[in-house]
């Protein structure tokens, strides 16, 4: 059996373009594959490579949990018309700033259930780093990609989780 890995992934300017779905007023309405809008017709599309990279990671068995600050009907209801929210294992998604006890909350879930993550195994994916310092407080071993930054996409990230990951 594989050790178990998790991805804790961030949703807006991550997942997709928008800064802030809480800022949006839904209900959303689907326009294409990777555009959907709000009532007022704002838009918001997935970024390149995201789906794709958490599509990887279930195919590669990692565990994946949203962790977005925001409105949690808002950001389900964007994830919801996207059809995205059966490909992450947790929705954590709090008006809480402290991204740290959205992890703490699924690890301990997963310890829970037998699944007992190392740090080592754990990657924070999120385009701004203001929760960097917390969430490394709180997980020292955790891996933080702060995608988007200094050629950093999916790719890029794809090949450090494979260097941690992969059992020798």
């Amino acid at each position: 059996m594989k050790t178990p890995w998790i991805v804790f992934f961030d949703l807006d300017g991550t997942l997709w373009d928008h800064l802030d779905v809480t800022a949006t007023n839904p209900p959303f309405k689907r326009i294409s594959d990777s555009v959907i809008s709000d009532s007022r017709g704002v838009k918001i599309s997935l970024l390149p490579g995201s789906v794709e990279f958490l599509k990887w990671v279930r195919a590669e068995g990692g565990i994946i949990s949203t962790c977005s600050w925001n409105e949690y009907d808002k950001a389900i209801g964007a994830l919801e018309t996207f059809g995205l929210v059966s490909i992450f294992d947790f929705q954590k998604i709090s008006t809480n700033p402290k991204k740290y006890l959205l992890m703490v909350e699924v690890i301990d879930r997963l310890n829970l259930d037998g699944k007992n993550v190392q740090q080592k195994r754990m990657f924070y994916i999120d385009d701004r780093d203001i929760h960097f310092k917390d969430v490394k407080t709180r997980f020292p071993e955790l891996t933080f990609f702060n995608v988007w930054r200094n050629g950093t996409d999916f790719e890029v990230i794809k090949k450090g989780i494979l260097s941690i990951i992969e059992e020798k």
